[in-house]
């Protein structure tokens, strides 16, 4: 084994699509029966849980699952500093007591993370990796970008 640090992997795409199907078809066919006043013994409920899961669950699945970046990087302390500035344009700030093992770890406040997930950094000497939510790793993509980094 080896000990060099490695960044937390998250959910798939297909364990966030199984998580954001479920539910919205959960909640879908209860809807429908209460609102619709048709029993479960039908099938429609069901066709519509169906439907919607499987839109819910692309739609979660796009924006939710976790994505990786891997760029090059000249000097780790200018990258740092600039990736100090990305997120927080994006609301994050660096968490020094989640940090561990070399990989640091950005959340936002409390209530803005319970949506938002969390943002993790593996700086080597000449690469960085870095993983979150992929709505949010294409905010932090452009943000590198436009301060001159990739």
């Amino acid at each position: 084994m080896t000990d060099e640090p490695t960044l937390p992997t998250g959910p798939s795409f297909g364990l966030t699509f199984l998580y954001y199907f479920g539910g919205t078809a959960l909640v879908t066919s209860l809807l429908a029966v209460k609102s619709l006043g048709i029993g479960l013994d039908t099938g429609l409920p069901n066709q519509y849980g169906l439907l919607f899961g499987i839109v819910g669950g692309l739609l979660g699945a796009l924006v939710n699952r976790s994505t990786s970046l891997e760029l090059p990087i000249s000097s780790r302390k200018t990258f740092k500093r600039e990736l100090d500035v990305a997120l927080a344009d994006m609301g994050y700030s660096e968490d020094a007591e989640a940090s561990s093992d070399g990989v640091l770890v950005y959340c936002r406040p409390f209530i803005r993370q319970l949506l938002s997930g969390r943002v993790y950094v593996l700086l080597k000497d000449k690469q960085v990796q870095i993983s979150s939510r992929a709505v949010h790793m294409g905010g932090i993509k452009k943000r590198l970008e436009a301060s001159g980094i990739r």
